[in-house]
């Protein structure tokens, strides 16, 4: 039986297909792969074309793989999206810019997009600019001292009702969800390469745009593998 963490599956929902592809990682491979074209539907009979799909390919991918799928990265391509921009100012004293400074200006942005914007779960989080002392930067900054800071970040966001309807479908197959990715936001991050869809969701969720802030639970192993992964979750 293969370990689980030999291999990735996606599924790509939009309201004109489905697609699922499983990608050995050990070999970097294709194991499987699938779609389904359909005139464009929604609601009940959305959720019924999925179903069927998800019930047509899942123990084909099993038998394939000699294990269950547990998890799965959905990829949502559509328009429903929610995207805010927000910016954040902090006096720091002319101190040197550090990883405590940033926690709490990101963590302000979130609770600011959560008081306003409860119904809707953050898919990416991403620092567009940060300004320090009026000279702007593109990326980061580390060690550079500056009287004030100020971070833009934009927010990609899905309805939590939209996104609960896919989940309990998985549910019945006994898959979670493992990442909530954008495909409008992962094509616009590889406009000039070649690559399919769910390569390029695979370098996003690996950490391709260094600019992307990572919600992830204090007790995650190998924290700080990434220096733009914060604890956000209390």
């Amino acid at each position: 039986m293969n370990n689980e963490n030999n291999f990735e599956t996606f599924l790509l929902i939009n309201n004109k297909e489905f697609l699922i592809f499983v990608k050995d990682k050990i070999n970097n491979k294709k194991l499987f792969d699938n779609k389904l074209i359909f005139e464009e539907t929604k609601n009940e009979k959305y959720l019924e074309l999925l179903d069927k799909f998800l019930d047509d390919n899942i123990f084909k991918i099993e038998k394939i793989l000699k294990s269950f799928v547990n998890n799965i990265n959905l990829i949502i391509d559509n328009k429903e999206e929610l995207k805010k921009g927000i910016s954040f100012k902090k006096k720091n004293y002319d101190n040197l810019l550090s990883k405590d400074d940033l926690n709490h200006l990101l963590n302000d942005s979130k609770n600011q997009i959560k008081a306003n914007y409860d119904n809707w779960f953050v898919a990416h989080m991403i620092i567009t600019q940060c300004t320090i002392d009026d000279k702007k930067y593109d990326y980061l900054p580390t060690n550079i001292k500056g009287e004030h800071i100020c971070l833009d970040i934009h927010f990609i966001c899905f309805s939590r009702e939209y996104l609960k309807k896919f989940e309990k479908i998985l549910n019945k197959y006994h898959i979670k969800i493992k990442q909530f990715t954008s495909a409008n936001y992962v094509r616009n991050c590889f406009k000039k390469e070649k690559i399919n869809i769910f390569s390029m969701c695979e370098k996003i969720i690996n950490g391709y745009n260094e600019n992307e802030i990572f919600l992830v639970p204090k007790d995650r192993k190998n924290k700080g593998f990434f220096e733009r992964f914060f604890n956000f979750f209390s």
